[in-house]
């Protein structure tokens, strides 16, 4: 019994991670997919671009000490 109560957990979290955060609306969703695959895309991707310019530490320069 106790294998099967791990097993329901299991697929219980599986359905909440394909169900998505329930914090995000609908129009939440609806920006986080224009800006990763939308029109919104490039001016995303060139905002991490500056922003791995501007962090040594996030663009991978920063000295390991």
């Amino acid at each position: 019994m106790g294998d099967m109560a791990v097993t329901d957990l299991i697929e219980q979290r599986r359905l909440r991670r394909r169900a998505g955060d329930p914090r995000v609306t609908d129009a939440g969703r609806e920006i986080i997919s224009r800006i990763t695959t939308g029109d919104l895309a490039d001016e995303f991707q060139a905002a991490l671009d500056a922003d791995l310019v501007a962090d040594p530490l996030l663009g991978g320069q920063a000295d390991a000490d």
